[in-house]
This record gives structure tokens, C-alpha cells and sequence, in this order.
């Protein structure tokens, strides 16, 4: 079976997805993911470009100011980035290349990629959704206005106690263990791995960090307090030399092996992005949460709700980042309930058992 998987070219939208393309690639079905030059050669699986040449974020972000509508809308912004300036540039470059090397037997795109979801409505090409946020109705219902297409199947990493939301009827709940997945090499596992006295961090701001160095810093300084070693991901774009002189404890890459960090470290601070956070839960990691942007607040308010971590706003007290870590390094009810998730994730079916799944849906 041909399969693509479609997402827009950025880390978070991507890298949820590669796990279930290699599953595929390995259960011998031709997978194509379409997404952006940069990751050609980076994933387990052939690449091409998903979006038009010259098209960068900031062109994008732009546009979609410009073509942005009601600005009392709180979700004006990726209504109009993901629901009006993306769908312009990928739905035809999609539907090109389609008819100019032949459809695919079926789409996995990922939940903000209406493009995608509108050129296979268009050439007839089966189409399922994989969601990338922590609410398997989140994207949805944001872009609803935009598009009237609706799909049959939603992959939904997330674990059955986070979601407040229900998928609206007729459309069938998939679920998938989360994966973790990056590309890099183990940087820094390795250094944090090993016998201490004292608890091991994990700091980072993202791949995006809204220039939140303040942030990141007063997050590394807290940890370094609590943690005999700290290690901290600064961004692929990220400048470690901002970060200024920090204590011998820390150590500074630009990108690492987040799922092999994950199984070394005790605590993490770091922004809330929905990829961190699930892999956090899945290693069974506590976190405290300081969140920069996008879905990054609903994810700190529902992880704080659950009592399964800690949330802390830029404006908050100089010393609320350690006191968080203080609680949730030594409250018993807040690493049961991390435990709890941990298992609940674990149950969920693999990757290599939701692509059977797919198989069998698109043959019924």
C-alpha cells in the first residue's frame, strides 16, 4: 500500500508522526512523508518538500496577519495561519504531485494541515487525521470555520484521563502509544545518565522558544539549585553563549535525543509543548511547566488540574520556579499520578499495531 503522511514543515508537527511512518515503512507498505527540505535526510522514511520554495515561517506569519479576520476571536491566529495562508500554498502542491506521480491508496496528515486534508478530499484519496495537540477535538473545533471537511479517523496519542473534550459524532477515535521520537544523536544522555546523590534535570524551552532566554535561564538556575546535573536542550536555533556563565552542574546543547534524556532524568522544566510533555508523561518524569505560547497554557492548566505537575508563569515570583520543583520532586501524590499516566500510556496500542489498524480501514 502507498501511504503519505503530510505535515507542516516544523519539529512539533512532524516529529509525533515519524514513529507511525516507520512502523509502516517497516510492515513493507511505500511511505512518503511530505513536510520540508530540512528534514530530508533527517527521518527513518524518504522525504519530499510539502511546502513552496521561499515560503519560511516568517513569510507565513505575515500573511496571515494580513489575512486574518475577526481579532476579538482568541483563535484568530492559527484560524488564520493553518486554516487560510497554509491551505493556499499546500493544497495545490500537493494535488501536483499527486497527479503528476500518481495518488496515494491513503493520507495521514496531521490535525493543523487542512491543505493536505483538502487536496485529498479533492483527488479522492482516503484521508486520516493524526493529532498533534493534547485534545483530540482542539484543532477541529479551532478550524472549523474555515473548512467544512471533517474526518472519518483521528489518531490520538493522548492519554484517555487528559482529554476534556469529545470527538463531535461520526468520527472514530483512534488511539496510539505515544513515541517519542528526535533524529539526533544521544547528546548528553550519556552525562546525565550514571549514579548521583541528588536528582537529575531536563530544561528546554522547545525548538521554539518565543526568545524567552530570561525564561529558560531562570528555569536552569532553579534546577541547578535541586539537581547534582542539569542538562539543558537550548534549540536548534538556539545560542547557548545568551544563556550567560551558569554553574558547573549544567550542561548546554542545541538539540538532543529528548526520549533518551527522558529515561536519565527525574524532573524537567520546561515550556509545555504537546511532544515534551507526552514524553514526559510516557518516561514517567515530573514536570513544571513555563509556558511561552500557542497551545502551551492549556497544556500547563490541564497538566496542573490533574495534580501531575506544576505550572509557572513568567511574571511569577523569582523563586516560584524552585518551589515548584520543591513540590513536585517531594509530594508522593504528585509522582502517583504521574505513574498512573505512565501506565495508562503504556497500554495504549504501538505504533506497528495502529498502522494494521489503518490497513484495515482503508481495505473495508
Amino acid at each position: 500500500m502507498r501511504i503519505h503522511f503530510a505535515a507542516i514543515p516544523a519539529y512539533g508537527h512532524v516529529f509525533p508522526m515519524v514513529p507511525l511512518a516507520a512502523a509502516a515503512q517497516g510492515a513493507g507498505h511505500d511511505v512518503l512523508f511530505i513536510c520540508g527540505d530540512d528534514f530530508a535526510g533527517r527521518l527513518p522514511v524518504p522525504v519530499v518538500a510539502g511546502v513552496p520554495a521561499g515560503l519560511t515561517l516568517g513569510v507565513a506569519e505575515r500573511e496571515a496577519v494580513a489575512a486574518a479576520g475577526d481579532r476579538t476571536d482568541p483563535f484568530w491566529f492559527p484560524r488564520a495561519m493553518f486554516g487560510v495562508v497554509m491551505p493556499r500554498h499546500t493544497e495545490p502542491l500537493l494535488r501536483g504531485m499527486w497527479e503528476a506521480q500518481g495518488r496515494p491508496d491513503l493520507l495521514v496528515h496531521e490535525s493543523s494541515h487542512l491543505g493536505a486534508a483538502m487536496a485529498a478530499a479533492a483527488e479522492g484519496v482516503p484521508a486520516i487525521s493524526f493529532n498533534i495537540g493534547m485534545q483530540a477535538a482542539g484543532w477541529l473545533t479551532i478550524l472549523q470555520p474555515e473548512t467544512h471537511l471533517q474526518p472519518r479517523v483521528v489518531i490520538d496519542p493522548s492519554p484517555p484521563s487528559w482529554s476534556l473534550w469529545t470527538l463531535p459524532p461520526g468520527i472514530e477515535h483512534l488511539p496510539i502509544r505515544s513515541m517519542a521520537w528526535s533524529g539526533a544523536a544521544a547528546a548528553g544522555a550519556d552525562w546525565l545518565a550514571g549514579p548521583t546523590s541528588g536528582p537529575r534535570g531536563y530544561v528546554t524551552l522547545g525548538t521554539v522558544s518565543f526568545g524567552a532566554i530570561e525564561a529558560l535561564r531562570r528555569s536552569i538556575l532553579a534546577a541547578a539549585g535541586v539537581c547534582e546535573r542539569v542538562l539543558v536542550a537550548a534549540g536548534p536555533q538556539g545560542e547557548p553563549a545568551a544563556l550567560g556563565e551558569l554553574p558547573a552542574s549544567v550542561r548546554v546543547e542545541r538539540f538532543v535525543d529528548q526520549a533518551a534524556v527522558l529515561q536519565q532524568a527525574d524532573v524537567a522544566i520546561h515550556h509545555g509543548g504537546t511532544g515534551t510533555l507526552l514524553a514526559c508523561l510516557a518516561a514517567g518524569v515530573r514536570q513544571v511547566l513555563t509556558p511561552q505560547g500557542a497551545d502551551q497554557f492549556v497544556n500547563a492548566d490541564r497538566l496542573t488540574a490533574l495534580g501531575a505537575g506544576v505550572a509557572v508563569a513568567n511574571d511569577a515570583p523569582a523563586d516560584a520556579v524552585d518551589a515548584a520543583l520543591a513540590h513536585v520532586l517531594g509530594d508522593p501524590g504528585v509522582r502517583a499520578r504521574v505513574e498512573a499516566i505512565r501506565a495508562e500510556m503504556a497500554s495504549m496500542p504501538d505504533p506497528e499495531r495502529v498502522v494494521a489498524q489503518l490497513v484495515e480501514r482503508v481495505d473495508a
